[in-house]
């Protein structure tokens, strides 16, 4: 059983480990069973909840896949300093403007160039289960943190 304390410490070790990562890449499930994995950039930081955000369109073809099967996989990978993270979740669609503007950033333009305004817009949330990590302290292994 995870206390609190270790929780808390198991997200804080989590962000550290992808705090310098900007783009992951999230897999789903395709309606025929297939993984389907595309590069979404992150928004916002791992505070006190073990969630990850990501701002998409409601018409992409990933709502749809998240709306049949929820469970998700986001992987972060540097290899400079040889850090590789595999975080498994569920997802859920966000539409809280609130949490829009918290999120939003200005490099969001580029693939939303209508901004916050965009009636498409929505969050995916993922929410963290479990992260397994390779890095170059550690061996062939990985290191798994539960939240």
């Amino acid at each position: 059983m995870t206390t609190s304390t270790d929780r808390s410490q198991n997200i804080r070790q989590l962000s550290q480990l992808i705090t310098d990562i900007d783009c992951g890449m999230l897999t789903t499930v395709d309606e025929d069973g297939s993984l389907h994995s595309r590069p979404m950039s992150r928004g916002g930081d791992l505070h006190s909840e073990p969630t990850l955000w990501f701002f998409t369109s409601a018409s992409s073809h990933k709502v749809f896949e998240i709306e049949r099967h929820q469970q998700v996989n986001v992987s972060f990978s540097t290899s400079d300093s040889q850090r590789y993270i595999s975080i498994s979740g569920t997802a859920e669609l966000v539409k809280d403007q609130n949490k829009m503007q918290e999120l939003w950033q200005p490099k969001l333009q580029t693939w939303f160039p209508q901004g916050l305004n965009d009636p498409d817009l929505i969050l995916l949330k993922v929410n963290i289960k479990k992260a397994d990590y390779w890095d170059s302290n550690s061996s062939f292994s990985p290191k798994t943190i539960r939240l």
